[in-house]
């Protein structure tokens, strides 16, 4: 079942940007559609059914089997500005399959396996303009494409002693890179198409840590750099060069979360990611982070509320500084969200919806920025692996008294 959904799932996935010919812009972090409706936090977050395992400590915090999965649709306005001062825009759609989980527990420890988007970057450009050739007037296409991305699969491990928790996640990360260019313009002497397709894949490893009080959760985890091995294959309209080894790095993650519930029903969440690209190349990185800040209402199950008072709700907001530049400026990603929560039949099973708005560059500063609406769908449950207790023993019952024999 679980090779089937990652062949199914290899087709949707889509992280659009228009800064995706200067790196990846497009970054998760490992959390569920539930964190990403709150300013994408919720790594020490102990105090839900939470099935996104970045820091695979969270892993063992429930003692149901639990499957998980989401979509994220939506549409993007690029905006870009040539030497000339000219503006452009345009709007594209988006679908991204950015996770799905299985987590399996067994007394204090448990397995799993998670699935997840790491990292992406794709674009579309085409642009137009006309030349003079032996005095007559040629119209010329020229299309640029990027295709990155990066995936991640994770064998987790967890163990709950007391009020701590650890866990270790083996990773192995696989992606691809694919430019192409393309110009026509009806003329033979003019057309052409060049691409260059780069493929890389390689292991790693995750350790993470929680320690949790009634009304608190502190929680930190570490994945290791690795080195991405590989090919890199040019062709052309005349020809197919040979494979060469290629690598591509990504440097290690360190993440610090924080969980807290101040007041009765309320919960506030904080999150910090810090990745070391500088130290990979200093002239073509520099160091990326992301801090979130997000707030949730949890309704108890007890209070006598109708309509949406009675429905889990949240919101976020994250601030993230992009590992690579463009127009010689620095990127950074403003992050807007919010969500809620339709529990189900069963204590497990909900779906979390939400939305999410995304500015990424400055148009005076980078010559492109990103307007991001995308709509959140995650769906968690289906416990159809945990057995319930066994009550068919034969067991001695009580005879009634008769109190006419006193």
């Amino acid at each position: 079942m679980l090779f089937v959904l990652i062949v199914a799932s290899l087709p949707l996935m889509a992280g659009n940007s228009a800064f995706s010919f200067d790196g990846n812009p497009i970054r998760y972090y490992g959390k569920d559609i539930y964190s990403l409706g709150m300013g994408d936090t919720g790594s020490s977050d102990i105090f839900r059914v939470n099935s996104g395992y970045a820091n695979p400590a969270l892993h063992n915090l429930n003692n149901r089997s639990l499957f998980s999965t989401g979509l994220i649709p939506g549409y993007n306005y690029y905006s870009s500005q040539d030497a000339a001062g000219t503006k452009y825009n345009y709007i594209d759609n988006s679908l991204d399959f950015p996770y799905f989980s299985l987590s399996i527990p067994m007394k204090q420890h448990r397995f799993g396996f998670q699935f997840s988007s790491h990292s992406s970057g794709v674009v579309n450009n085409q642009s137009e303009f006309e030349t003079v050739l032996l005095g007559d007037t040629l119209k010329i296409t020229e299309k640029h494409a990027m295709d990155r991305y990066i995936y991640r699969g994770d064998l987790v491990y967890s163990l709950a002693l007391g009020r701590n928790s650890f866990g270790v996640s083996g990773n192995f990360y696989f992606g691809h890179e694919v430019r192409n260019f393309k110009q026509e313009a009806g003329f033979e002497a003019f057309n052409t198409e060049e691409e260059v397709v780069r493929d890389y894949k390689n292991p790693g490893i995750t350790l993470g840590y929680i320690r949790r009080q009634e009304k608190l959760a502190v929680g930190a985890y570490w994945s290791m750099g690795v080195k991405l091995k590989g090919e890199e294959q040019r062709s052309s309209i005349h020809e197919t060069e040979d494979p060469l080894p290629y690598e591509h790095r990504i440097p290690g993650v360190y993440s610090l979360g924080i969980t807290a519930l101040p007041f009765h029903e309320f919960k506030v969440a904080a999150d910090f990611h810090y990745e070391p690209w500088k130290a990979l190349d200093a002239e073509q990185y520099t160091d990326s982070w992301k801090a979130g800040l997000g707030v949730a209402f949890e309704p108890a199950s007890s209070e006598d509320r109708k309509g949406i008072l009675s429905l889990p709700m949240r919101s976020g907001v994250s601030w993230r500084h992009l590992p690579f530049k463009a127009g010689g400026a620095d990127i950074d990603e403003l992050s807007l969200s919010l969500g809620l929560s339709l529990p189900l039949m069963s204590d497990v099973n909900r779906i979390d919806l939400g939305f999410q708005y995304n500015r990424r560059g400055k148009l005076g500063e980078n010559g492109l920025m990103d307007n991001t609406y995308l709509l959140m769908f995650g769906f968690t449950g289906f416990d159809i692996i945990t057995r319930a207790p066994d009550r068919t023993a034969p067991r001695e019952i009580p005879q009634k008294e008769d109190p006419g024999t006193w």
